[in-house]
């Protein structure tokens, strides 16, 4: 009778692998391998903050991202990222970042120009702007949402530096460190 009991028990995982084997696999299959993301609520004011993420392995992903916003000087910026995603789920959950890229800081400074008074001369603000290599870090949750897990709805943060030219003229200004937030909804795809 306990030989018995044990080839029953046997052969019920046996069984229960079986079936359950080809789910976990179809499961996993079915996992998108990238996502391509803006945020909803910047191009209301005129920005733009957007990007593309593709897997690489289950734990590791590359992303390029662009974006535009005016904080006191407007940021214009294009980076490509390698992301970790430490629990080894593809493009979901807890990840941390670091980026290189290439960025623009311009000021528009409207009160430091002299407007000539000469009937149908438009006068225009005084702007400058520098440019160079950017390096950031950042930490996000990512999430897919859905039975297909096609909606990525992602929410996390950062900081960026600047490294620009001091030659090009007194732009101390700018801010060459700045944070970064991110609040992102996209679709997921194979």
């Amino acid at each position: 009778m306990h030989m018995r009991t044990r080839t029953l028990t046997a052969l019920a995982m046996g069984l229960s692998l079986a079936v359950a084997l080809p789910h976990a696999v179809q499961a996993q299959t079915r996992q998108p391998n990238r996502v391509v993301s803006i945020n909803p609520f910047l191009p209301l004011g005129g920005y733009f903050q957007g990007e593309f993420e593709q897997r690489l392995k289950d734990n590791l992903a590359v992303a390029f991202s662009a974006s535009s916003v005016e904080l006191e000087d407007r940021y214009t910026n294009a980076d490509v990222k390698l992301r970790l995603y430490p629990q080894e789920r593809g493009l979901q959950g807890f990840a941390v970042a670091a980026g290189l890229g290439y960025g623009r800081i311009r000021n528009d400074n409207g009160n430091d120009y002299v407007c000539p008074a000469v009937p149908g001369f438009v006068c225009e603000p005084n702007k400058e702007s520098t440019s160079g290599a950017t390096f950031s870090v950042e930490m996000h949750y990512q999430w897919l949402l859905g039975k297909s897990s096609n909606t990525a709805l992602t929410l996390g943060g950062g900081a960026k530096r600047y490294y620009v030219d001091e030659k090009k003229g007194p732009y101390d200004t700018f801010q060459r460190f700045v944070p970064t937030l991110r609040l992102t909804i996209g679709y997921a795809f194979k």
